[in-house]
């Protein structure tokens, strides 16, 4: 393929920088590319977190560890539940060891410093909503893990914007790449309290003990949840006479303001992972907001 400039990339538009960029993975990974300096990266660690306990200072913020990572440093995959900006940074900064970043949707990092910190740690990046660069990225993160290095990974797909539930559902790859590797996971949950983030890490969940990818993903979706919720115990839970009925509305506001400037609600809504049932459900209705409001349909509309 053709490779452009530093140049070119800066002053191209970003929808022929994303083609671009997406043209370049499949390229590399056509050739037989794979990933580099591993170890060395590993190494490289504790600069990375210099700087990155340098920024949270900068912005004021303060981290509560319940429960730290394992001590024993091995290979592993980190499954983080995610819910605001640099909440991947910062758990980063506690878990003591270096490791790739799954990153989704990467388009504001191609002319960002944060781009190139993060290449410089090691990263698979993909568009979410293209197959085939979802596909190349999860055999990118299987040449990553079968050569030895570690990878974090948000197995929800996208920042859970859901004002009840501890953890959405999951995507399958985590655990698909853990049975294909035979990797351990180590699931990690995050809570932000204004400018305090807390963080919680679990025990490891190795794939043979597990008979599908389907019973591990549940396992995994099951630990991050309880892990989630020893926090919300932590910092104290609220009686239900003490939420205000509109509470999922100033949630959605809420979540909103923290989405800026990198995502929307649609993008995280079409980021993260459906069910079956969800998109059965969808579809069902569906016909409604194409439907005409008339007197022998009204009925319809009343029960929506």
């Amino acid at each position: 393929m053709e490779h452009k400039t530093i140049f070119q990339r800066l002053t191209m538009p970003l929808p022929e920088l994303e083609q671009y960029y997406r043209e370049q993975r499949q390229w590399q990974y056509e050739q037989g590319r794979q990933p580099k300096n591993i170890r060395l990266r590993e190494q490289c660690y504790p600069i990375f977190r210099t700087f990155l306990t340098i920024d949270r200072l900068t912005r004021g913020q303060t981290i509560t560890l319940l429960n730290p990572p394992p001590k024993k440093k091995k290979q592993a995959i980190l499954a983080c539940t995610h819910i605001a900006q640099n909440d991947l940074e910062t758990i980063y900064e506690v878990w003591g060891r270096g490791c790739w970043w799954f990153v989704g949707d990467p388009d504001f990092m191609y002319r960002d410093i944060s781009g190139l910190f993060v290449y410089l740690n090691g990263v698979i990046f993909l568009d979410t909503d293209q197959k085939t660069d979802r596909h190349i990225a999860y055999l990118r993160a299987l040449d990553l893990l079968k050569a030895g290095g570690s990878l974090m990974i948000y197995p929800e797909g996208a920042r859970n914007g859901s004002e009840n539930l501890p953890v959405t559902p999951l995507f399958s790859g985590t655990a698909k790449m853990a049975m294909e590797t035979g990797v351990p996971i180590i699931p990690a949950a995050v809570e932000q309290y204004d400018k305090r983030f807390v963080i919680n890490f679990g025990t490891e969940l190795s794939p043979g003990n597990f008979q599908s990818q389907g019973e591990l993903t549940e396992a995994l979706r099951d630990a991050l949840a309880g892990l989630k919720w020893t926090i919300w115990e932590r910092e104290g839970v609220q009686s239900r006479k003490d939420i205000s009925s509109d509470y999922g509305a100033f949630f959605l506001r809420q979540f909103e303001k923290r989405l800026y400037p990198h995502d929307t609600l649609e993008s995280v809504e079409r980021s993260r992972y459906h069910t079956k049932a969800e998109l059965e459900q969808r579809d069902a209705f569906a016909h409604l907001d194409r439907l005409l409001p008339r007197r022998e349909n009204a009925f319809l509309l009343r029960n929506r």
